[in-house]
């Protein structure tokens, strides 16, 4: 018995190592194209992928909606950090990096949703599992998550989530293996890191329609509550860009009319309210409190710009701003 028990611990402990090794160096061939984005935006950022030969002068953050409807290929030496899911947390530290460890941009276009200044998504399945994160930041993060008693942001437990995704727990890697037949993600892998590498940064928006009347996310609001640690880190990156002479334009990205006509009135005063007040407190940047509204063939999806709308949009930068 104490034999068979101590073969059993010896093929567990070799199966978790063996599972371990391939999860830390072999995400090539099992990531989803999300995490693959994430991973390069690390990569880039920690200079494990060095980008120093791009000049660059405009930074473009914000989540998967500027991903989608901004043609950074229009506008000259800039560069993308746009991200599916980001919050100001994951955008903070975004800029602080890139200044770090590149050359400060003259500009930096900020876009942040309604819903991300509310509520997290990229936070742990996408930032934390893909090292986006040192130790010291998620400490620093936790640090100021706990000046704010009533923000559950983070939710319970999170130092042990954090050490599950170090010990790349096979749970929150189990989807992408499947997707993937744990060996077969390579080939697309590389194309997407390619195409990312080759347009400034931006990833590639798949399977957007020709035309989306569906209901944007915020349509389900009904008022805007900002959440004190996302606030919080808003606020830090603009002192972070008035500290190192960084223009910060801050604007929307367009909604459909379909959402338009679906929105809470109180919904729109307290977030048009909210923007308004960092309107005042850095009069220096230009930050915009107008929501944007295009026709619903601009749209792919309830949220993302397709290719009409993100020339449209892109056509509207360039005349305001660049």
């Amino acid at each position: 018995m104490k034999k068979f028990i101590l073969k059993l611990f010896v093929i567990i402990i070799i199966t978790y190592i063996t599972v371990f090794l391939y999860i830390e160096f072999f995400s090539i061939r099992y990531n989803n194209i999300n995490n693959t984005r994430w991973q390069v935006t690390s990569n880039i950022l920690s200079k494990s992928l060095d980008i120093s030969d791009t000049t660059i002068n405009s930074l473009f953050l914000g989540e998967s909606r500027v991903n989608a409807g901004i043609d950074l290929m229009k506008i000259p030496n800039s560069w993308s950090y746009a991200t599916g899911g980001c919050t100001p947390i994951e955008i903070y530290y975004m800029l602080n990096k890139h200044i770090t460890n590149y050359s400060t941009p003259d500009t930096v276009f900020l876009s942040i949703s309604p819903r991300f200044l509310s509520e997290k998504l990229a936070f742990w399945h996408y930032a934390v599992r893909n090292d986006f994160f040192s130790y010291s930041e998620f400490h620093e993060i936790l640090t100021n998550h706990k000046k704010f008693e009533k923000d559950t942001l983070l939710a319970c437990c999170p130092v042990v989530k954090f050490v599950l995704y170090k010990s790349n727990y096979i749970g929150y890697y189990q989807s992408d293996l499947f997707k993937n037949r744990v060996f077969f993600g390579r080939t697309n892998n590389k194309l997407m890191i390619s195409w990312i590498l080759e347009h400034n940064g931006q990833r590639f928006h798949q399977n957007l329609k020709e035309q989306s009347s569906d209901l944007n996310y915020e349509t389900k609001y009904n008022s805007f509550i900002p959440s004190e640690l996302l606030d919080s880190y808003f606020n830090e990156i603009c002192k972070l860009c008035r500290e190192n002479n960084i223009f910060l334009i801050f604007d929307f990205m367009p909604m459909n009319e379909s959402s338009q006509q679906k929105l809470n009135p109180i919904f729109i005063n307290e977030y048009k309210n909210y923007i308004q007040t960092y309107q005042k407190k850095y009069i220096e940047f230009s930050i915009s409190d107008t929501l944007i509204f295009y026709e619903d063939i601009y749209f792919g999806d309830q949220s993302h710009l397709n290719t009409k709308g993100q020339k449209k949009y892109t056509e509207y930068l360039k005349d305001k701003y660049f």
